[in-house]
């Protein structure tokens, strides 16, 4: 991916960012922003066996794709791309199990919820993977996130081509009790 393409996606993305009031875990050390919201859409039941339902509170979880995007610019093995996101992710979940148990914000709520195409392997992370709902948003969120990742990854277009079975939006999501307990760091 060019500088130039990357340099406009960060433009986009600061806007983006306070838009939706996405807030750092850690600005520099961590993949993921969030927002804490009030989960809309059916039950779900996660791999500890808790359920989030329609108006529970939950932490929005967000990757910083365009961060990643710069970090990653060079790499063009789908393989390397997967191991580095997942050291990544695996480097950034402790500091959000962190976060969400020094913050009296999140004191009830009852889990992280994410929507992503980068799904394989969530479950071994934890996370408990979903289709989302076929809407309107979802359909255009899909689309948008294509057209992100035929920018970004290194295959462009023919990625797309290539894996459209595979690229499918999914909901991602763990509980608070199952990140807690999985993630928090002992003192």
């Amino acid at each position: 991916m060019n500088n130039a393409l990357i340099w406009a996606w960060e433009i986009w993305d600061q806007i983006y960012e306070r838009c939706t009031r996405l807030e750092y875990i850690d600005r520099h050390n961590n993949i993921f922003r969030i927002v804490l919201l009030t989960y809309r859409g059916n039950p779900l039941t996660t791999g500890d066996g808790k359920i989030i339902n329609h108006g529970d509170p939950i932490i929005k979880l967000h990757i910083h794709n365009c961060r990643l995007a710069r970090k990653f610019s060079g790499v063009t093995s789908d393989v390397k791309l997967g191991l580095l996101l997942r050291k990544e992710i695996l480097h950034s979940l402790p500091a959000l199990a962190c976060y969400v148990k020094q913050n009296p914000a999140c004191q009830h709520v009852k889990g992280i919820v994410g929507t992503t195409m980068l799904y394989r392997g969530a479950r071994g992370l934890g996370f408990s993977v979903a289709d989302v709902p076929d809407t309107t948003f979802y359909r255009y969120k899909n689309w948008y996130l294509k057209l992100m990742m035929s920018l970004m990854h290194p295959e462009g277009r023919n990625r797309i081509k290539k894996n459209t079975q595979h690229l499918k939006l999914k909901r991602v999501y763990m509980s608070t009790d199952e990140l807690l307990d999985r993630y928090l760091q002992e003192e």
